[in-house]
């Protein structure tokens, strides 16, 4: 278990470094041609699963259905989430992905009838403290108003609905899985994606040729991200998905350290404070016990 443990903080730490390099390579670049560097250059690292994947016998109507739903839920929400985090502080944006178990719990209760535990509830009112004080400088215009800022902050307005959608995404990608396999599912989904997001690119006005411009940084952000693509998958396999899962967030904590040490971004203790609480909420909601 403690290798798989290893190899999911190794996943954290390289999710926060491709939003670090997200967040630099698009002061040269547009988002969509970080979003599409993300995708396209991941394609050789995952191309290692190949190796060890299980191709499924056959493809079920149901992963097709999926798959064309999702596909243009994730590229919607990697458009917002680049763009977020290349115009505003990292420290301030990225910890607001702690809503998506949030969002999870509640989509649970109202369609699954999952019934939320004591300790559920725990993590959301956790969650939401660490989002208040993150927020708190605003506490003087009242006290809902550290809420009532992120609606005005485009970038935390942004990455709420991305964490809305990975509420979505991430339902529907699992089933996809354990119907698939997770190494076939990952290689072939994200090359889907980069086809698809392809016209995308070109549809505002852009060529995708245009990422080998500035091929060095993209290069490195696709290979951070099919790196962590890799070492997530090879964590499940050492230790349970609940706890691989909680720990993989604290990708969060590692981005607002980043952000302070590589873009000064200020209220650091604040921020950082507010992580670790939206960190440790997520770890409730994950480990509490759902009937």
């Amino acid at each position: 278990m403690y290798i798989g443990i290893l190899y999911t903080l190794i996943t954290a730490l390289l999710m926060a470094g491709a939003d670090v390099l997200s967040k630099k390579a698009s002061a040269q670049q547009s988002v969509y041609l970080v979003s599409l560097s993300r995708w396209l250059f991941a394609i050789p690292i995952l191309a290692l699963m190949t190796f060890q994947m299980d191709f499924p016998r056959a493809i079920s109507s149901e992963v097709i259905v999926c798959t064309l739903i999702l596909i243009p839920l994730e590229i919607v929400a990697m458009i917002l989430y680049v763009k977020a985090i290349a115009h505003y502080d990292l420290s301030l944006t990225v910890p607001l992905l702690s809503l998506t178990p949030l969002f999870l719990l509640i989509t649970g209760s109202l369609f699954l009838h999952e019934t939320v535990t004591l300790m559920g509830i725990a993590g959301v009112v956790t969650i939401l403290s660490g989002v208040y004080i993150m927020n708190v400088t605003h506490l003087r215009e009242g006290m809902l108003a550290p809420f009532k800022s992120i609606v005005r902050n485009e970038g935390s307005l942004l990455v709420v609905v991305v964490a809305l959608i990975y509420a979505i995404t991430s339902t529907m990608g699992k089933k996809v899985v354990t119907l698939t396999g997770s190494a076939f599912f990952s290689f072939w989904y994200l090359f889907a994606l980069s086809i698809v997001l392809i016209p995308v690119v070109y549809i505002k006005g852009e060529s995708p040729w245009q990422i080998f411009k500035n091929f060095k940084m993209n290069l490195l952000i696709g290979t951070l991200v099919g790196l962590a693509t890799y070492s997530i998958f090879t964590a499940y396999n050492y230790a349970p998905i609940a706890y691989v899962i909680a720990i993989k967030r604290t990708s969060i904590l590692f981005t607002v350290i980043l952000g302070r040490m590589i873009f000064n971004e200020p209220s650091f203790g604040r921020r950082v404070t507010g992580a670790v609480l939206a960190l440790i909420g997520i770890v409730l909601i994950i480990l509490s016990p759902r009937a």
